[in-house]
């Protein structure tokens, strides 16, 4: 049996690519600590003498975003998938009138998996969470979240390890069911036929209603560290919601003409003529596809506009496209590297207080380089580091594979 590993996003109101989890991991930040928890099972040590909360999380995610959009606008493309909905490309084809439904466009993004929207499907409710002491801690922690286990007859299995999500349930404080703010993640899943078996690090499953209170609730209070906690099984989550994501992939496109028809003169706000179209692909990774109406007959007729055979004003895509992720369901590395030292490069302070391999890593990527040499100065970015030196010559190196829109 192969686990295989998934990375998505992680628990924080800005959603990232890279999981906040990973970041820590890749800092060498304990992901009890991280996660807001320390105690007999989990004690602060190794020069370290921070507890994260989630005012600290947040900031993070704010600029992993960030460094994961300055890489993509230079890439052409995302550091992993990711979907996009109703993206509008304008028709532009001039002198093509009778065929434009053979015409052939481009997405914004390069390296597109599939054309449609995000189908999430449940597959087991209220599921229970089995929490493991398999590395033989010294201090007994139960460092294993195990779904699928001996507790069940059995958990049907997603197509693809990759396609497994695992989300906190409302009942324990999520927002909404299958809410992406609430995605536990990284995950590590294992397909046997038709049933599967999910495990994770277990300080990723503390109760969202420990989270809510944060260092600077309790300043001046008679606790002022009552917002950490100690690990404890007490302190996670018994169940868990878990669900297959697909791609819904029935007509992901919208073709959009000026209706001639009504104008702007009839209800005040100008719309346009629509019908649905399927979109062929001629280029995933590039982007290109065609967009061909799901009922074509020769003219399109809607709202009662009249036949046209001029090409659509402009189309509407969905999509979920980003760099591939590799066997492991995991993000390429290098790029995980690239997003590590950008973000490092943008944090004004050190990413966990006083933890000393962390605040090394950090201080190394706020390294200031000079800004003369050719390499420095050809950089995007009017930022001088070490690490954001490192970044970009990553990026450069990835600008030269087939699907970036900037190395063609």
């Amino acid at each position: 049996m192969e686990w295989k590993r998934q990375h998505k996003m992680a628990r924080a109101s800005t959603l990232t690519l890279l999981p906040l989890d990973r970041y820590a991991e890749l800092m060498t930040i304990p992901l009890t600590w991280f996660n807001q928890m320390n105690g007999p099972k989990a004690p602060l040590g190794g020069g370290c003498a921070a507890v994260w909360d989630q005012d600290s999380r947040e900031a993070l995610a704010w600029t992993i975003a960030q460094a994961e959009e300055m890489i993509a606008i230079e890439l052409g493309y995302w550091p992993a998938p990711k979907w996009f909905v109703n993206e509008r490309l304008p028709f532009n084809l001039t002198g093509i009138r009778s065929d434009w439904q053979n015409a052939e466009l481009e997405t914004k993004w390069a390296y597109v998996e599939c054309f449609g929207t995000e189908q999430l499907t449940l597959v087991f409710k209220d599921a229970t969470v089995e929490y493991l002491n398999l590395d033989n801690d010294p201090l007994d922690r139960e460092e294993t979240a195990e779904i699928g286990n001996w507790l069940y007859t059995d958990l049907p299995a997603c197509a693809d390890p990759c396609d497994v999500a695992v989300f906190f349930r409302e009942e324990d404080g999520a927002d909404d069911p299958a809410d992406p703010r609430w995605e536990i993640r990284p995950i590590t899943v294992d397909i046997d036929g038709t049933t599967m078996k999910i495990r994770a690090e277990s300080s990723l499953f503390i109760r969202p209603d420990l989270l809510t209170l944060t260092q600077s609730d309790c300043l001046g209070s008679d606790e002022p560290r009552a917002w950490e906690y100690n690990f404890g099984t007490t302190n996670l989550v018994s169940k868990v919601d878990v669900y297959c994501r697909t791609c819904s992939c029935e007509t992901p496109v919208t073709l959009l003409w000026d209706n001639a028809v009504c104008g702007c003169g009839c209800t005040g706000v100008c719309q346009h003529a629509t019908q649905k179209a399927c979109a062929y692909a001629t280029d995933k990774e590039h982007g290109f596809f065609i967009p061909r109406p799901a009922t074509w007959n020769g003219s399109v007729n809607v709202d009662a506009a009249p036949t046209y055979y001029a090409p659509p004003e402009s189309v509407k895509v969905s999509y979920k496209a980003g760099y591939p992720l590799n066997d492991y369901c995991r993000m390429d590395t290098k790029l995980e590297r690239a997003i590590v030292k950008l973000t490092n490069a943008l944090l004004p302070e050190p990413p966990c207080g006083y933890c000393n391999a962390a605040q090394q890593r950090w201080q190394a990527d706020r390294t200031a380089i000079d800004p003369s040499t050719p390499e420095a100065a050809a950089m995007p970015w009017d930022m001088y580091t070490r690490g954001a030196l490192e970044a970009w010559r990553i990026i450069k190196m990835k600008a030269m594979g087939a699907g970036s829109k900037t190395g063609r």
